[in-house]
């Protein structure tokens, strides 16, 4: 992949103590260069951010990708000279606002933003120690070049030491004048200690310490394997700042890859600060004691990094200027979205005018404490930049406050929200039109379009009117703080399914981000709470099958596979049914040679005495459809008694076939049996559909009740705690925000997952190998190893989403029903699941009257896949008894999924909250598409 724009190799040919011999005139002529004004482009976040006073504590961040991590360190040149050492560009010019330092307010200002907003790196080391990135003034923008800095206070006079070209020229760098101005001491908490230990202890997001080398960023390069990490190394022969060293290495493991080191000009293997830096990587990996070659390691690629997640996450990160909440793009308004103001005109025309401060205009203060507008204060005017869709970016004037809340030396003002002219305010010097902005949303919404591609084409049409668009990074940002205010709201839900539809589709989908983004304020709905109702009566309970001889089940099945014709093909109608596929094949396949040393008409004896034991009427059933003479003739038994004794020889639990609410119609019908109330058994198809093709109802009777036994005693044996889940009160049911727990559902939380502590599956993570008789699906394996599980998303049958939840780890069953029980009133009336046939029982054992007139069923789509798995758990099975049930569209969630993947790319550079924020943003525009295409 081609490297970053804005990123630079730390080459090896230029060390920080030659840095000044570089002649001035090299300084004076970057200065005097001329080129577009361009913003902020190498936007990142990385492991361990400083957290400001007062302010809210920033998460562990993300690295790389479509994320605000998306710079690459030491990846790539930009070519001139001043972009490589971009300090170049922080000549101080000396006008009438500049400082003693030479700074003018407003190069100061911009700065402060890109450190505040980890636009540029200036990242705690250790003690008084920071990394710090290059910063080009007169682009406004990093360089992707690293130095060390140095703060002391002598007297009380703090002086600063910095390795950056310009420093090294005894000149005043932006990075001292910086630290000077806002006394780091007083700004950021973590410096309250001078140890590297303390500062660990009171700063959670540190950098991982160690004593000779300081790991300071690590981040996967986006749509690589390969991982960049960047050290602060000491020199064990020169103690102190002169001595530091700058090394970066590009990788998989700390054996491989790419090393170099800002002070060697000989390359790794005499150079004394990669060997650190080695042990430093190795020991983070836990890879101590390996050899120092890939090929003696033996070990598995090893990227995969386990951070300490920080307490909270980043929402601070997104707030911007304009903070008034905004109309949803033209295209997907709805008639029901509430009408906030005045949609203006598309932005065109640089305002003549400066853009006026009013009683709406605010300052991005923290913790959302913003100032207001005071008509008293002075106004100031100072200079923005306008970004637009067609008409490239314009110079102009906006007219801003002090702000009186914020530290002076924050430079923070107060500036207009400027919605109602079409126009999203970032921080009083990006502003950015709501046409560019919505075109973003509907273009990732509708294809697959990362930031980095939707930028390169911004970057051809600006071109097109000689202009230059902003780097990817910074568009990045902008858009994340525009999408937190914009009002996609009462758009998960369809007006004909109603706001809790009784036919719900769930769907997991590997949409996801990297497992070490993981925010501890992720909260699934699997999490329990202390509220939580405990059930210890809830164990366990095996032999739920209608035949409960585990050998008779898999003879009768036997039986019927043994029902050849043409030679030797199977009596399969293609109609799904069959159990000659995938994992199925070893049992059968096995029976296949079997068959040659053992009599079938053995078999078919055993068969039938032993069923004739449980019952007469279905040994005699079964005697008419697979006996002798059937055999003998080769007729093919029709499918209705293939699919009928299937469903009685399941492994499933007899419920599957016989939920509560058909039993009462199973015990109604027998209690009158009448041809013509045999609509009656309709919710069990595979008797509705046997007793219309035999005939001889009364006959069947004895079979009936027997089924009918069955399915009460096993009701009764699941059915041990009776005590209803507790509603959450109304003055308890604080929604937590969606975009820190990763959860966002339609309906609100109304309980607590109950906690079941007698059931192992609810203590540990439950093995997902397939095997035995069972389903050979069980439950998918949604994420990878190296990603966190996926979404978990429901679906009614147009294919509107109603809701999603991040998933910390694959275990699909658990997250379908706990989604159910914490958020529907009642129950859903039918279920309609990948792995439904686990789903089911998972569900009545541990809820069975919430559950007990639920259908669990599995789609249309992946009823191909589960070969063992009785007809009963399959939803054609009951759509072609009840001609009613044909308008279900199953496969309205995998549509909806189908389309989610658009986002997988992008989403897996992501940190956990920016991930969440863009998927709920696809779900809503995709939502108010069929909203408005099926007019729902």
């Amino acid at each position: 992949m081609a490297p970053k724009r804005g990123a630079a190799i730390l080459e090896t040919d230029f060390s920080d103590e030659e840095y000044k011999d570089y002649p001035a005139s090299l300084f004076d002529s970057a200065q005097n260069e001329k080129g577009p004004h361009s913003p902020t482009k190498a936007l990142r976040q990385y492991q361990q951010p400083l957290v400001r006073k007062g302010g809210v504590k920033r998460a562990e961040s993300s690295v790389g990708g479509d994320d605000v991590g998306g710079g690459q360190q030491g990846d790539g040149s930009s070519g001139s000279w001043e972009e490589d050492h971009g300090d170049a560009g922080n000549t101080p010019s000396w006008d009438s606002d500049t400082h003693s330092h030479g700074f003018t307010e407003e190069q100061l200002s911009v700065y402060h933003d890109a450190v505040d907003s980890f636009t540029a790196g200036f990242y705690f080391i250790e003690d008084t120690v920071f990394a710090v990135e290059g910063w080009n003034i007169k682009k406004e923008e990093s360089t992707g070049q690293w130095y060390h800095l140095e703060y002391m206070r002598e007297e009380g006079v703090v002086d600063v030491a910095c390795t950056c070209p310009l420093a090294l020229q005894n000149r005043v760098c932006v990075h001292q004048a910086f630290t000077k101005d806002l006394d780091v001491e007083s700004y950021f908490d973590c410096l309250q200690s001078t140890s590297t230990h303390g500062a660990s202890q009171i700063c959670s997001s540190l950098p991982h310490a160690y004593s000779d080398a300081v790991i300071c960023v690590r981040q996967q390069v986006p749509n690589s394997e390969e991982v960049d990490t960047m050290f602060s190394v000491k020199s064990r022969t020169q103690p102190g700042l002169k001595g530091r060293a700058i090394v970066t290495h590009k990788g998989t493991l700390p054996t491989a890859g790419i090393w170099r080191c800002s002070k060697s000009h000989s390359g790794a293997y005499r150079c004394t600060h990669i060997p650190e830096a080695k042990r430093a990587l190795k020991e983070l990996l836990g890879l101590t004691g390996e050899a120092d070659t890939p090929e003696d390691t033996g070990s598995p690629v090893a990227k995969e990094v386990t951070l300490i997640a920080a307490h909270t996450a980043t929402l601070s990160r997104h707030g911007a200027v304009s903070y008034r909440p905004i109309l949803p793009p033209v295209s997907v308004m709805l008639p029901r979205d509430e009408v906030l103001y005045a949609r203006p005109p598309p932005f065109r025309d640089a305002p003549t005018l400066p853009l006026p401060i009013d009683k709406h205009s605010t300052c991005a203060c923290p913790q959302n404490a913003r100032a207001m507008f005071n008509k008293d204060a002075d106004i100031v005017t100072k200079n923005c930049r306008i970004y637009t869709l067609t008409n490239g970016v314009h110079s102009a004037k906006i007219q801003l406050q002090q702000c009186p809340t914020c530290p002076g030396k924050c430079r923070r003002h107060i500036g207009p929200d400027l919605r109602e002219r079409g126009l999203f305010n970032y921080n009083n010097s990006v502003i950015v039109s709501h046409e560019l902005l919505d075109d973003y949303t509907i273009s990732y919404s509708t294809s697959e379009t990362p930031f980095a591609a939707y930028v390169t084409v911004m970057e051809h049409r600006y071109a097109t009117v000689n202009a230059t668009f902003m780097g990817e990074d910074l568009f990045r940002t902008v858009w994340f703080a525009y999408i937190s205010i914009q009002a996609f709201e009462n758009d998960m839900g369809c007006s004909i399914c109603g706001s809790a539809p009784e036919t719900i589709i769930w769907d997991g989908v590997t949409v996801a981000f990297h497992k070490k983004h993981l925010s501890s304020t992720i909260s699934p709905p699997t999490e329990k709470s202390s509220q939580s109702i405990s059930r210890p009566l809830v164990k366990n309970l095996r032999g739920q099958q209608l035949i409960t001889d585990a050998t008779l089940r898999k003879q009768v099945r036997q039986v019927i596979k043994s029902f050849k014709v043409d030679s030797g093909r199977t009596s399969g109608d293609g109609d799904g049914l069959d159990q000659t596929a995938g994992e199925g094949e070893q049992e059968e396949d096995a029976f296949a040679e079997d068959d040659l040393v053992v009599d079938d008409i053995t078999r078919i004896d055993t068969v039938y005495g032993k069923l004739n034991g449980l019952c007469p009427a279905l040994g005699l059933l079964f005697l008419t459809a697979y006996g002798f003479d059937a055999y003998e003739s080769k007729i093919r038994p029709s499918i209705v008694y293939r699919s009928f004794f299937l469903q009685i020889a399941a492994e499933e639990s007899i419920l599957q076939m016989v939920n509560p609410p058909s039993l009462t119609r199973l015990r109604d019908f027998i209690a009158n049996p009448m041809e013509s109330r045999l609509s009656t058994l309709l919710p069990i198809p595979g008797l509705y559909q046997l007793l219309k093709l035999h005939g001889n109802i009364p006959g069947l009777i004895p079979m009936m009740t027997w089924i009918a036994d069955r399915a009460s005693s096993v009701w009764h044996d699941i059915t041990v705690d009776e005590r209803p889940m507790p509603v959450i009160l109304p003055n308890e049911s604080m929604q937590a925000d969606w975009r820190l727990t990763g959860c966002f559902y339609s309906l609100e939380q109304i309980r607590h997952r109950p906690d079941y502590p007698k059931l192992i599956s609810d203590l540990k993570k439950e093995d997902s190998s397939r095997g035995g008789d069972t389903c050979g699906k069980f439950y998918s394996e949604y994420g990878e190893k190296s990603k966190m599980g996926g979404i978990m998303a429901g679906w009614c049958t147009h294919s509107v989403c109603y809701g999603f939840h991040c998933i910390p780890s694959s275990e699909g069953r658990n997250d379908v029903f706990s989604a159910m029980v914490t958020r529907w009133p009642v129950a859903p009336k039918r279920v309609i699941y990948d792995f439904a046939c686990a789903l089911g029982p998972y569900c009545l054992l541990r809820e069975p009257e919430f559950f007990k007139n639920t259908l669990f069923a599995i789609d249309d789509f992946h009823a191909t896949g589960h070969t063992k798995c009785s007809p009963a758990a399959f939803l054609y099975e009951y759509a072609n008894a009840d001609p009613r049930l044909i308008s279900i569209n199953s496969s309205a969630g995998e549509c909806g999924n189908s389309a989610l993947r658009r986002i997988r790319k992008s989403v897996s550079y992501m940190s956990q909250e920016r991930a969440v924020i863009y998927t709920k943003t696809f779900l809503s525009v995709w939502n108010r598409f069929r909203i408005k295409n099926l007019k729902l």
